[in-house]
């Protein structure tokens, strides 16, 4: 009896295949595996194993760089992989959230043992989720089945250890999203210091205004924008912009430095406001400093090449007229 448990188990050692039993359908010549998994971008290049968090709003979107990959055939038992295999990639929401990737979730993908390719993944968090809500969002490198369809049910053909720092590989890894409070409906956004050419009549000022709710509607702001006058006569202007949510529209304050002097400062503070309630406000100051003038080079390399293009031609022209003369 005790031969018959030697002869099962060698048999179990020899052949992984019986342990690892796939579900119909699945292939099994390449090894699935992540080489780059969500805290690829964080600094984390393996992360695995271990789970990985993020924070998010509503109808904000995260975007991470994933690394799926055919794991080495050097890393796996003798006998249980083959050569190249077709993978896929995709990504699953346990809640249900809109996940885009590209190249698409779920393409065919051809890969030779040892070969990676990246994927980008966005994760979109709904209008209707509200703070401290969660999400699992389980990335897959898998088997496709005989209909090219992505199956990450096939799961991973052996563990794989990487033989620099003794970890695991795995086909799959998880990452846990927690909903937070979203920014201000309301944000201001300018350089610091804009320089202004001295001569300019009409020297555009910007300010971004940006409506930082992703799920607010088109939404109507006031402003007012004013100067001390150091530079040319003092502004104040009052006007509306319309922005969409989740974006940033320009609005100017116009300056006249045509008889100003290098090296003037002056001063633009912008208000920006809601038009209908809540109403909210932001300010913003920024500085303006006019500078001489850039000169324009006069003979540049394009001036250049068009003058001895034309001089070339000229020349053709003459040279041929002189031998219809001659003739």
């Amino acid at each position: 009896m005790k031969k018959i448990f030697a002869v099962l188990a060698l048999a179990i050692l020899l052949v992984p295949g019986i342990v690892l039993a796939q579900p119909p359908g699945c292939g099994w010549e390449g090894d699935p595996a992540l080489r780059y998994g969500w805290g690829y971008l964080d600094g984390l290049p393996y992360n695995q194993p271990g789970i990985d968090y993020a924070d998010i709003y509503a109808g904000a979107t995260l975007t991470y760089e994933l690394g799926p990959y055919n794991a080495h055939t050097s890393w796996l038992p003798v006998g249980v992989c083959q050569l190249e295999d077709t993978l896929c990639f995709t990504a699953i929401s346990k809640s249900g959230w809109t996940i885009t990737g590209d190249p698409a979730l779920g393409e065919p993908v051809l890969l030779g043992p040892g070969y990676i390719w990246y994927n980008i993944v966005n994760i979109t968090a709904p209008c209707a989720v509200t703070p401290c809500d969660y999400d699992t969002v389980i990335a897959y490198c898998a088997y496709v089945d005989g209909l090219l369809r992505c199956r990450p049910d096939c799961g991973d053909c052996a563990d794989n250890i990487r033989p620099g720092d003794g970890k695991y590989y795995y086909n799959a890894d998880t990452l846990i999203i927690h909903v937070i409070e979203s920014p201000p409906a309301l944000g201001v956004l300018q350089d610091t210091l804009t320089l202004v050419e001295r001569g300019q009549t009409q020297a555009y000022v910007p300010f971004a205004v940006c409506n930082q709710d992703n799920c607010a509607p088109l939404t109507t702001y006031g402003y007012n924008i004013v100067s001390k006058g150091h530079v040319g006569p003092a502004i104040n202007v009052t006007s509306t912009v319309a922005v969409l949510g989740g974006e940033c529209e320009d609005v100017y304050g116009i300056i006249d430095a045509g008889t100003s002097i290098a090296c003037t400062y002056d001063t633009l503070t912008i208000i920006v406001w809601t038009t209908t309630a809540p109403i909210v406000y932001d300010t913003c100051v920024q500085r303006i400093h006019v500078v001489e003038p850039t000169p324009v080079p006069l003979f540049t390399v394009p001036v250049v090449t068009i003058l001895v293009l034309a001089l070339i031609l000229a020349a053709a022209v003459f040279m041929r007229r002189r031998a219809v003369s001659r003739a």
